[in-house]
């Protein structure tokens, strides 16, 4: 059966952060199944982290030829070449990305905002930390979120309690964000505000056919 418009008559304004060593282009290549599963449900649109990614892995590809340098929401001030970028815990650059997001909420109205990865940390501590700056959208999907390493970056989680309704996605075989870190974020939102749908993949936006799509779009519906 085809799928039908959300009951406002109109398709959902999704707006899209890509994760850690991607960027707008290639996260919107990466998310294919979801936007051609929910093409008659929602319109995504997507935004560039303002800064460059780092590490030696983030030097390889934009080498590689393939298009823009890979971009990060927040830089690492610990980062060196025996920590990996998952291991660091004093971050820095969020105000540049929280006010990247500010303005692009101001210049267009957008029903909810998605997250993968990194890029679903983002859209949660912006979440929390300007409610006041995010009345219009009624909704969030975050797939592969994490609690932040660093301290203050998670404190402004804990005190935020985001109540957005928001759907949590996290593959079971995610060696890259473990489950247990996606349980560390979701325990920072407000209860009774999200659901959870757990995927049996890896680190990436599920396939949306199956049990996966019914699933998103029984939360998409209430919107």
């Amino acid at each position: 059966m085809a799928a039908e418009p959300n009951s406002s008559g109109r398709k959902l304004r999704i707006l899209c952060l890509h994760g850690y060593l991607q960027n707008a282009e290639v996260f919107r290549g990466r998310i294919g199944s979801l936007r051609k599963g929910l093409k008659s449900r929602a319109e995504f649109f997507f935004v560039d982290a303002p800064h460059l990614a780092q590490g030696e892995e983030a030097e390889i590809r934009a080498a590689g030829g393939t298009g823009d340098h890979p971009r990060a929401w927040w830089t690492w001030e610990d980062l060196n070449e025996t920590k990996r970028p998952s291991k660091a815990a004093k971050y820095s650059g969020w105000k540049a990305s929280a006010d990247v997001l500010e303005s692009v909420l101001k210049e267009q109205q957008y029903d909810g905002i998605l997250g993968f990865s990194q890029g679903a940390t983002a859209a949660a501590l912006f979440l929390a930390g300007h409610k006041d700056s995010t009345p219009a959208l009624k909704f969030a999907i975050l797939v592969s979120g994490f609690l932040p390493r660093d301290p203050s970056y998670a404190e402004i989680l804990k005190e935020g309690q985001v109540s957005l309704p928001t759907l949590f996605v996290h593959g079971s075989a995610d060696e890259l964000v473990l489950p247990e870190r996606g349980l560390e974020l979701q325990e920072t939102f407000a209860e009774g505000s999200y659901t959870v749908l757990e995927h049996p993949g890896a680190h990436f936006v599920p396939t949306c056919t199956g049990a996966v799509k019914q699933q998103i779009v029984h939360f998409l519906d209430k919107f």
